[in-house]
């Protein structure tokens, strides 16, 4: 089922089987992985206060991509946002254990425009089943009370300057995937 929360995101519940995620795992090669960083005010950074992941980055070629950019989308016309969206970024897989109380704070995606160009949409797809984790909830800015991904292959797409966070977490790994539609600057 698909729908349109709050007016600040739209979800997609276990549209992705659970065969077609193990798969998407099993392709990743988690010996490459590196430390994920924030932005700061100069270049990126890692701030294990802010943010505890391991992620791979994936080219958009790959199925997730795929799939990212047709539900960024259909998310895009059905919640009327309307944005003009131009490239996507490569897709980021993350990895958030419990060993690590793996969690990211309070963020948004959006950054000040480079070149014109500003993230404006996001996407996230649960790639765990989350009766194999515990805590690591997606939750955005003043409605933290709510589920948003319960169900393994849901998809949430929201626009990039939406606060949220993802909570630690404090049993097994929760696996993810995430990327960005940027376009020319909001007016």
């Amino acid at each position: 089922m698909n729908k349109l929360v709050n007016y600040v995101y739209w979800k997609w519940d276990g549209v992705l089987s659970k065969e077609f995620c193990r798969s998407a795992l099993e392709q990743v090669d988690w010996a490459t992985a590196e430390t994920a960083k924030v932005r700061s005010t100069e270049n990126d950074v890692i701030d294990a206060t802010q943010r505890r992941t391991d992620i791979i980055w994936q080219d958009n070629t790959q199925p997730l991509g795929c799939i990212a950019k047709c539900y960024m989308e259909m998310a895009n016309q059905s919640a009327e946002w309307g944005f003009n969206l131009g490239t996507q970024e490569s897709t980021q897989i993350g990895r958030y254990k419990s060993t690590d109380e793996g969690h990211y704070d309070w963020h948004m995606d959006a950054f000040t425009p480079q070149n014109g160009m500003q993230r404006k949409l996001s996407i996230s797809i649960l790639l765990s089943d989350p009766s194999d984790f515990e805590g690591g909830e997606l939750q955005f800015k003043g409605i933290e009370d709510q589920k948003i991904l319960t169900v393994q292959g849901s998809i949430v797409v929201f626009p990039s300057f939406i606060e949220h966070r993802v909570t630690p977490v404090t049993k097994g790994v929760r696996y993810s995937a995430v990327t960005w539609a940027s376009g020319p600057s909001f007016r």
